[in-house]
């Protein structure tokens, strides 16, 4: 009863292996959680920057005892104090960083959607690519029913001295081969799912029917995601070296201080009934010489802005040229469909009448072996050519930024 229990909750413990499953299930594995956890500690980055411009409080005290009293040093002394501190301005460091600290959030945020659409596209290549090759399996499946079939029909016509045995021998050499097909076939099979397992962080159970909707319309106008994100980059950049050349200028800050004291004094002469003060102070900076390490360190941060701004321009580059390498590969992708078509109906015909021609002795079983051969291979090519085109689909969608995610029906 245990076994038949677990054999009923077999399926349970499989997800749903349908293309938008199986995305829904990649969307949570570790890699785009890593790009969440970024994107977290980006935001996090840029709320303490900027609550660090804001007004800070701190609080103090001390208890003080001089050997040697003076009027300005009793001999024991208490102090507590709040002071209100604020940087009225700082050479433009603080709009410098607040642009940095936006753009790194900017740019953790569509590094987040271009891990989620890479990661769906390599689903998607799994999902197609499994069911191509189980349309090749049940292809060469059906090639195996057929050879076993003129295997029996031969062997009844050598009793008789209708056929030879090289004849035999040839169609039993062939369902061999066969089997060993679909093993390799069963093998991939099983590599496929392991690839999709790992992408999904579960057991999967893959389904037939899902297809992708595409829409090229405005595809000129688009960026890759993974572009936007370095462009973001390169603008963070830009921004840390306007915040490495701030000491070239003045820095202001504004502090008001409330003391409560308490003074003790040997000699009560100095006795004195003020036990407050509140000091206001207006605070002026500029750092004038420093021996070149300001704007060495400006240097540094603008040559790592040029060097970004480079990577950029090859990057874009790069995806206009694959962009374009999509659309072609896509409309190659659909001629082969149209090319598949015709194969298979002209191996269908060519198959039949050889067929006739081999059981009337007319052609040899070489002929009749190629002309099965070539029927098969023609209906799960046919099959492997839909399934491209709809992950060719993907591609262009991923090249031209759209979110794959949500172009699945």
């Amino acid at each position: 009863m245990k076994h038949i229990g677990f054999i009923c909750l077999l399926p349970l413990l499989l997800s749903a292996g349908n293309l938008a499953d199986l995305l829904e299930l990649a969307a949570k594995n570790k890699s785009v959680e890593a790009s969440n956890y970024s994107l977290d500690a980006a935001k996090a980055k840029e709320s303490s920057i900027k609550s660090g411009y804001l007004p800070s409080i701190t609080l103090g005290g001390n208890a003080t005892y001089n050997e040697i009293e003076t009027m300005l040093a009793p001999e024991k002394s208490r102090t507590g104090y709040a002071k209100a501190s604020f940087t009225i301005y700082d050479g433009g460091k603080r709009e410098a960083l607040f642009e940095q600290q936006q753009a790194l959030v900017n740019s953790a945020t569509y590094s987040l959607s271009s891990t989620k659409n890479n990661v769906s596209l390599n689903v998607i290549y799994g999902y197609y690519s499994y069911l191509s090759t189980l349309a090749s399996k049940e292809a060469t499946l059906q090639k195996l029913e057929q050879l076993n079939a003129e295997r029996y029909r031969l062997e009844k016509f050598l009793q008789v001295g209708g056929a030879t045995g090289d004849e035999v021998q040839k169609i039993i050499s062939s369902i061999e081969q066969t089997k060993v097909d679909l093993l390799n076939l069963d093998n991939t099979l099983n590599n496929t799912l392991n690839t999709l397992e790992y992408l999904t962080g579960a057991r999967v159970n893959v389904e037939a029917g899902s297809t992708i909707r595409l829409q090229e319309e405005g595809s000129h106008d688009t960026t890759r995601l993974d572009i936007l994100a370095l462009e973001e980059s390169v603008r963070s950049s830009e921004a840390e070296a306007k915040a490495a050349k701030s000491p070239f200028l003045p820095t202001v800050t504004l502090e008001d201080t409330y003391s409560r004291f308490k003074y003790q004094y040997a000699n009560h002469i100095y006795d004195t009934d003020q036990d407050y003060q509140n000091t206001v102070q207006l605070g002026f900076q500029w750092k004038v010489f420093d021996f070149g390490s300001t704007a060495s360190s400006y240097e540094s941060a603008r040559y790592a802005y040029l060097s970004k701004n480079s990577e950029l321009a090859y990057e874009k580059n790069k995806a206009s040229a694959s962009l374009k390498s999509a659309q072609n590969s896509y409309k190659s992708a659909l001629a082969k469909i149209e090319a598949s078509e015709a194969r298979l109906k002209a191996s269908d015909m060519t198959y039949e009448l050889v067929k006739k021609k081999f059981q009337q002795g007319i052609v040899n079983n070489v002929s009749y072996l190629d002309a099965l051969s070539d029927k098969y291979n023609a209906q799960s090519g046919l099959q492997a050519a839909r399934y491209d085109a709809q992950y060719q689909k993907a591609v262009l969608l991923y090249e031209m930024g759209k979110e794959i995610k949500g172009a699945i029906q």
